[in-house]
């Protein structure tokens, strides 16, 4: 049964989403958001992933029922040492750590600060420090008439907010209100979007320092999910990643884009069961050098239209 619950750590209250229960046999998976997400955006893939495996999705500072300061600290840094003491606070040791985009960087900063703390990353379509095809949107953003307009944004018709979800998502994703509604009441509560563009404002900082982090290239097991239709971070992007990961696996997503775990939450859910299934059998997940840089192939369970590159 998903529960939300509340936790305040330095005064900061935090609000997350629960699933199951801690077992000394598996490891807690923990869920990290995107950029204008909230926990909420998880739950059609916490609810694919059935309620036998401890979940916890966070809401970030700024973002869901967390709570909004205009004091927190929005950067990669800092919010990767949050979650951290966030983790501490709840008794969470080794987990497996999703991210989505953004949330996908926090997952990579929190991985480079705490290298014996992750006991492994997926990452969706992760923002990363090798791309820069997202420049010019966040220079507009930063931009008076992007300011306005960022602030007009959550005030938009609902119909006219669902075309902007539905350029997030691929050929094969067919977006609905029900899954716009958790962005459309995040971006409305007072305070999310003055975090947001703070936070875009330590954009450029944030990565030159994740991509001085990652000189040292992380040793955590990696599964990587991506679609091949995803506009925000271009699949293309993934090989100078994946140079600063030295065990990882890519899959390929034929016709999603950029928010595969709301557009495929069933095959996302079957990637992520036999990631954790095989963890568990090995203790740790390791690779030899040549499968640590090759893509694979997806299970046969999942669609024929979604499948790994080669």
């Amino acid at each position: 049964m998903l529960e939300r619950r509340y936790l305040s750590i330095d005064g900061l209250r935090w609000s997350f989403l629960e699933q199951g229960k801690p077992s000394p046999d598996h490891p807690t998976l923990v869920m990290l958001h995107g950029l204008m997400g909230c926990a909420q955006t998880f739950a059609p893939l916490m609810e694919s992933l059935g309620p036998n495996l401890h979940i916890v999705a966070l809401d970030l500072p700024g973002s869901g029922r967390s709570e909004r300061r205009s004091d927190i600290d929005p950067s990669l840094l800092v919010t990767a040492e949050q979650v951290a003491r966030v983790l501490d606070a709840l008794g969470i040791v080794r987990p497996v750590v999703l991210g989505h985009s953004h949330g996908g960087a926090v997952a990579l900063s929190l991985a480079a600060r705490y290298r014996d703390r992750v006991r492994s990353l997926m990452l969706l379509a992760p923002a990363h420090p090798y791309f820069e095809e997202g420049d010019p949107l966040i220079r507009f953003y930063l931009s008076l008439p992007g300011r306005l307009f960022a602030y007009t944004l959550p005030w938009y018709p609902q119909w006219l907010q669902l075309l902007g979800l539905r350029r997030m998502a691929g050929k094969y994703s067919s977006d609905t209100t029900e899954q716009l509604q958790p962005y459309r009441e995040n971006l409305r509560i007072p305070g999310t979007i003055y975090h947001l563009l703070r936070l875009l404002k330590s954009w450029k900082k944030d990565f030159t320092g994740l991509h001085k982090a990652l000189r040292k290239p992380l040793a955590t097991p990696s599964l990587i999910v991506w679609g091949d239709y995803d506009r925000a971070v271009p699949l293309q992007s993934a090989p100078a990643l994946r140079e600063r990961l030295l065990h990882s696996e890519l899959v390929v997503l034929r016709g999603i884009g950029h928010r595969p775990a709301e557009e495929t939450p069933a095959a996302v859910a079957h990637l992520l069961q036999e990631w954790l299934i095989r963890d568990t059998a090995a203790q740790s997940i390791r690779y030899s050098p040549k499968l640590s840089s090759s893509h694979r192939r997806s299970a046969a369970l999942i669609p024929s239209s979604l499948e790994a590159g080669d």
